[in-house]
């Protein structure tokens, strides 16, 4: 699609040719060509042999090529996030993003929420059936005010008898607000020692 977008030497050339052909500069070239004591009637075509015209040097005669405003260069990329920004902006969705009684309700509760009580219920509850747990997000639209839901499968509440792999799946409307950043959480209430257990 972009390619059919005019860029600004298109639009260079585009107002040249308008201003060209308008008056007084149309009557000024019409004077020229085909008015009382017409200096130059083959501008545009010569029908003596040899003669011919050429649209380039009509247009290079007309004064009409672009030397607007240059091409403008697409802004540099940001710089990739660093590893510290990309892990500040994961904590904002989990600690801040997905915990919004509003925009991340569901089911009574918030998406935050029905995400920990299913880890809950497939790492402790169903240790001897939960093989795997998934994951994955996705984009599209939801019911308006709605920002983000979670589809879980099987139904933590009933979950199969035998062996299963669960799938929690992040839907979200949009991606994580530019510049959306949190510090890492402290300890919860009661939480047993090291910070980070090496699982």
């Amino acid at each position: 699609m972009g390619a059919y977008i005019r860029n600004p030497h298109d639009l260079n050339v585009r107002d040249k040719l308008n201003t060209a052909f308008s008056d007084p500069h149309l009557r000024n070239l019409r004077n020229r060509v085909c008015g009382p004591g017409a200096t130059e009637p083959y501008f545009f075509n010569d029908p003596r042999p040899g003669n011919h015209r050429y649209l380039a040097r009509i247009s290079f005669r007309l004064k009409v090529w672009p030397d607007g405003p240059p091409w403008p260069a697409p802004p540099p990329p940001p710089p990739p996030p660093t590893p510290v920004q990309l892990r500040a902006r994961w904590i904002h969705l989990l600690g801040t993003l997905l915990m919004n009684p509003v925009s991340a309700a569901q089911g009574g509760t918030t998406v935050a929420e029905v995400i920990r009580d299913a880890l809950q219920k497939f790492v402790v509850r169903d240790e001897a059936t939960c093989t795997a747990i998934n994951f994955d997000v996705i984009h599209r639209s939801l019911p308006v005010g709605i920002d983000y839901q979670v589809d879980i499968t099987p139904n933590p509440n009933s979950p199969p008898p035998s062996a299963y792999t669960a799938l929690i799946v992040l839907v979200c409307r949009q991606d994580i607000p530019a510049g959306a950043a949190a510090p890492d959480p402290g300890p919860d209430p009661g939480e047993v020692q090291p910070p980070q257990p090496p699982l």
